[in-house]
């Protein structure tokens, strides 16, 4: 397709002639008409090299797969609507005290609950925690140290207490609450009873 550009110097109107149809320049009428000639190479050079520019770094309104609306590495999942439910119902939110207080775990003990429960904290767990469960995690050199989660004060807490540090995370610790689903809370849960020595 044929397209001239032409600047007209008498009148000081950019002018661009597209087949029949021409489009006058709103800046340049913004300006009175005896600053319109000297304006007029000034613009005329601007959008020389807008022009030469633009394909190297790219217009701003382009749109490409880099900028769309998708959910980038480390960044939240996206909010759930208001009033919305799981399929698998919802969780009643509470404090790790009302949590110890009110919630048992609903698994039962068993050589597969006890092994999913091992592959899943080796995942979230041991970069803090450590293998052991120890607080000597890879993270602990570098970071705030967790504690020693086989430690008696911890031992006595309740399930539920666990759970919801797991679900909402601690003063340092994230939470995990949208990565794992109840149940796999739970499996972590046994897991670390018998990283304590527990029989759960």
């Amino acid at each position: 397709m044929h397209l001239k550009r032409r600047l007209r110097n008498s009148a000081g109107i950019a002018v661009i002639d597209r087949k029949d149809f021409k489009l006058r320049s709103l800046l340049l009428r913004a300006f009175p008409p005896k600053a319109r000639k000297s304006v007029a190479p000034l613009l005329a050079m601007l959008a020389l090299l807008l022009i030469r520019v633009a394909p190297a770094h790219g217009w701003v309104w382009r749109t490409d797969m880099v900028k769309q609306p998708s959910i980038k590495p480390q960044e939240a999942p996206r909010p759930i609507p208001q009033n919305s439910i799981p399929r698998q119902g919802k969780e009643l939110h509470m404090d790790r005290v009302e949590a110890g207080k009110r919630l048992r775990n609903p698994i039962e003990s068993n050589p597969a609950a006890v092994e999913n429960g091992k592959k899943l904290y080796q995942i979230y767990c041991t970069l803090c925690h450590g293998l052991e469960a120890k607080g000597d995690g890879p993270v602990a050199a570098k970071f705030v140290p967790p504690p020693d989660l086989t430690l008696e004060v911890i031992r006595k807490r309740p399930d539920g207490f666990l759970y919801q540090t797991i679900t909402d995370g601690g003063p340092l610790m994230p939470a995990q609450g949208e990565a794992l689903g109840p149940s796999e809370r739970w499996e972590i849960v046994i897991y670390l009873r018998r990283l304590q020595g527990g029989e759960k």
